[in-house]
């Protein structure tokens, strides 16, 4: 009689959870919006450390700016985002598409850009991102900018 109730209660706890007792994977896509939220608050709220924890040590960031590229330092621009006034820096997606194949993800999303609450410019990120074991980074970040057609 047990044997019986046990095999009963299986049934429907399997029936009621689906019969899937598995942990399921994190969605990558998910995990990679999130990083590239915590970039752009940490640039909303001049924190620097947000965006330092986005991106890999060795990260590059550069402008397409006409037919050329131009190159940033990094750390400069972590270091401008730190000296900005909280709130004055405010990067808004228009869009934003994702592809993955296994630890290489790239993120492509249009973006208007407000300067202390006034329109800046727009454009268009390109940011290719790794898995590093411990959560994604971005380790290229490419973007163009204009003030026309946005």
């Amino acid at each position: 009689m047990k044997l019986f109730i046990i095999a009963v209660l299986f049934v429907n706890i399997t029936a009621i959870s689906g019969g899937n007792f598995e942990r399921s994977e994190p969605d990558p896509v998910q995990e990679i919006e999130a990083v590239i939220e915590i970039l752009f608050d940490g640039m909303r709220t001049s924190g620097g450390d947000m965006v330092r924890s986005a991106v890999t040590d060795d990260v590059t960031l550069q402008t397409v700016q006409g037919n050329e590229r131009v190159d940033s330092d990094m750390n400069r621009f972590i270091d401008s985002v730190e000296q900005s006034e909280p709130g004055s820096l405010d990067e808004q997606l228009t869009s934003l598409t994702i592809h993955v194949d296994g630890n290489l993800a790239t993120a492509w999303m249009d973006y208007n850009f407000y300067y202390v609450g006034e329109f800046s410019h727009c454009g268009v990120n390109s940011m290719n991102l790794l898995n590093t074991g411990t959560g994604w980074k971005i380790f290229s970040i490419v973007d163009t900018r204009r003030q026309e057609n946005c």
